[in-house]
């Protein structure tokens, strides 16, 4: 492929090796994993409404729900870039992989002894930074287990795999709740984490990879400002959808909702992402990444300001399930041209860049929502995303280079 440095392997594999059967073991090991983060997140603004506090105790709900999701998230988001960094340099990826589900699973066990809501914010923390050692090793063993032709699909495939049970997560969580209660909602998401580990641990090996930089570039491609562009627009995408886990206690009284239909919800953001990430993904390795991203981020403009005007469960349902067609034009596509523009090497660190964005949009997005819902009010932080993701709509426009393959398409 002219204009993109391409590894050896990348050059002899023939096109029926071209996704390792690998990857379909990763993708299904993270899919329950995620399906218990799903849970989590759909669990955890609803558990601490009746939590002792005594720091936070007259603090509005929805500023409570954007504390304990940002605590997650920051964490989540820091941790990211020196994991990358770290994995890179040792050279190992499944390490770090199975330190993450293995967090995972010992803190999701601990929520359902937990009745306070410090410490609930405090084992979010911890949460987030097992969580984050992975994501950046999980992403560069995607890359060895794809080539330039097929990561548009690759990456597709897994996070059409991952999304589904993050999409899943929340329904579950409602239906558990309903009859079971919180306590075992818990157990259950931590079932999930050994059921991931296992799988990880047994069934894929390990990958290594060049840490060296891209010299054919001249620069280390980790300050090209088109990383930095991408991470935002990726930023930015997760705020605007992120927001609505501050608000679920509020969508529940305004909406008259149950916790199911505020599950389904939730989830018809991840199903519809889910639905459409992989086909999306296959057309951007044909049409082009920027078209399609800058396709993704104009969509989300007028639905994040429609989540504001929400009279129905129902409506709220169908906005999210736009939310998702959304998110699929732009997720996988700025994670292949993240892997481009890497050349194939230190993807772990690099790539990390937008990734620890991503995580830093979900830190952000509930906290900003509840302070400017529960301080100025509901309907200004749904305009102010709007608003930046228009922004990182234009930078897209002006400052992404499509990678050779896509110059002519």
């Amino acid at each position: 492929m002219k204009g993109i440095p391409q590894r050896p392997e990348e050059l002899t594999a023939s096109p029926a090796k071209n996704l390792d059967p690998q990857l379909y073991i990763l993708s299904v090991s993270k899919f329950f994993k995620d399906l218990g983060t799903g849970m989590l997140a759909f669990l955890i603004p609803l558990y601490i409404v009746d939590l002792y506090s005594p720091f936070f105790g007259s603090t509005p709900v929805v500023v409570k729900a954007g504390i304990v999701a940002t605590a997650y998230g920051i964490s989540n988001s820091i941790s990211q870039p020196f994991m990358g960094k770290l994995s890179d340099s040792l050279d190992r990826r499944k390490v770090f992989v199975l330190a993450g589900m293995a967090g995972f699973t010992i803190l999701s066990f601990i929520y359902a002894n937990t009745s306070r809501f410090e410490y609930v914010v405090f084992f979010r923390f911890v949460q987030g930074i097992t969580v984050g050692a992975a994501v950046p090793a999980i992403l560069a063993m995607i890359t060895h287990f794809s080539t330039s032709r097929t990561r548009g699909k690759a990456i597709g495939i897994y996070s059409s795999l991952r999304g589904l049970g993050f999409g899943s997560g929340p329904i579950v969580a409602g239906a558990v709740v309903n009859y079971y209660g919180f306590g075992t909602a818990f157990y259950v998401c931590a079932s999930l984490g050994i059921l991931s580990t296992f799988l990880v641990l047994f069934f894929v090996r390990e990958t290594h990879g060049s840490a060296e930089k891209n010299v054919s570039s001249g620069v280390s491609v980790s300050r090209d400002p088109q990383f930095f562009v991408l991470a935002l627009a990726m930023f930015m995408m997760m705020v605007g959808i992120m927001i609505i886990f501050a608000f679920l206690p509020e969508y529940k009284l305004r909406l008259g909702a149950s916790e199911l239909s505020l599950s389904i919800a939730v989830s018809a953001y991840v199903f519809a992402r889910v639905l459409f990430q992989t086909p999306l993904g296959i057309i951007s390795d044909r049409m082009g990444r920027k078209r399609m991203v800058a396709y993704g981020l104009l969509l989300n403009v007028p639905i994040v300001i429609g989540l504001a005007y929400a009279g129905s469960i129902t409506e709220l349902i169908i906005l999210r399930a736009l939310q998702g067609i959304s998110m699929a034009a732009v997720e996988t596509p700025v994670m292949a041209l993240a892997v481009e523009l890497t050349g194939g090497r230190a993807v772990s660190s690099r790539v990390s860049i937008i990734t620890a964005a991503q995580a830093g949009g979900m830190a952000l997005g509930p906290l900003l929502g509840g302070l400017l819902a529960g301080y100025v009010s509901f309907r200004t932080p749904f305009y102010l995303c709007a608003a930046l993701i228009l922004l990182s709509f234009f930078l897209i426009l002006a400052k992404v280079k499509e990678p050779g393959a896509f110059k002519n398409a």
